[in-house]
């Protein structure tokens, strides 16, 4: 990813969290939750952001990160995360982060299970299959018996497709709010003055909020991590697509995560090496790579790996 412009790249870690989860910004996620939430749980009018960490009740449990974890004021709960490569399990997984929080949500005596409604909303920078021929966007996931009734609508997924919204569209041509969010969400680092008319004023805000001399010089380590975290990801997945139709899966997916980790460490400074090494391997974590592999291309110890699992 070449980095020429001055914009923060709201597909990182520390972009998304801070302009999305944190109070000086809510109403970025509120604006977004009302362009493509209502015809699901109604408007949001407010809400207050939850604890996104969740440990588990013994140390057997998972430990769980949320990107966003928020609940409006008729307590429906909103969890929304950035998923950057495909990985094998990934329905698997937003299934079980949204049924850990239902769990979690549980009061000890509560026979009526009481629970909050949960609906779980997933950015992903990769194709949905079953979107791929369509002009769709979004996936909206409920519980359903045969006759196509609802069975529950407890929890919910909403699958965003943004791969759908390339350099080649043209801002000024997209007339839904969903569409625009999604395309700012997925192309800011590369905007420049001008992309954004001065009407569209909670995204014409978040532009010049994305500047990156705004950030101080602790964030703009923050922020330059977090993009060596995502270059690492994305190249890694990006090399595994292309070497696994000339060379086979496997072998294409080793060499994919080597290539992918080799750019990150070439490009970290040496004072930070250390610490690309944990992001790195937190990362490709989540994304279903095994200790062993990860352990052989950071140069980490198996056992340090693992701590980085829970």
């Amino acid at each position: 990813m070449k980095r020429e412009n001055q914009n923060i790249n709201l597909m990182t870690d520390f972009a998304f969290k801070r302009f999305f989860g944190t109070e000086p910004y809510k109403k970025n996620l509120i604006h977004f939750l009302n362009a493509v939430l209502p015809p699901y749980i109604g408007p949001v009018q407010d809400l207050t952001y939850l604890p996104t960490e969740q440990l588990g009740t013994n140390d057997t449990n998972k430990r769980l990160v949320f990107d966003v974890l928020c609940a409006n004021p008729k307590n429906n709960h909103i969890i929304v995360e950035m998923q950057k490569a495909s990985q094998e399990f990934f329905k698997d997984r937003v299934i079980a982060y949204s049924s850990r929080h239902i769990s979690e949500s549980l009061e000890v005596g509560d026979r009526k299970y009481s629970f909050p409604k949960v609906i779980t909303i997933a950015l992903l920078d990769f194709e949905i299959p079953e979107l791929k021929e369509s002009d769709k966007f979004i996936q909206h996931v409920m519980l359903k018996d045969d006759e196509n009734k609802i069975f529950s609508d407890k929890m919910s997924f909403l699958l965003i497709d943004l791969t759908k919204f390339a350099t080649e569209i043209n801002f000024k041509q997209l007339s839904e709010e969903s569409q625009k969010w999604c395309y700012v969400i997925k192309n800011m680092w590369r905007l420049k003055e001008g992309d954004i008319p001065k009407e569209e004023t909670i995204f014409r805000e978040l532009f010049e909020n994305c500047k990156i001399s705004k950030l101080n010089a602790m964030e703009k380590q923050e922020y330059e991590k977090s993009v060596l975290e995502y270059e690492d990801v994305k190249d890694a997945m990006e090399y595994h697509h292309r070497m696994g139709k000339a060379e086979g899966f496997n072998e294409g997916y080793e060499k994919g995560i080597e290539k992918g980790i080799e750019k990150g460490l070439e490009e970290g400074r040496e004072e930070g090496r250390k610490m690309t090494l944990i992001h790195t391997a937190k990362k490709l974590l989540s994304i279903g790579i095994s200790i062993k592999d990860i352990a052989e291309v950071t140069g980490l110890p198996e056992e340090e790996v693992k701590l980085y699992a829970h």
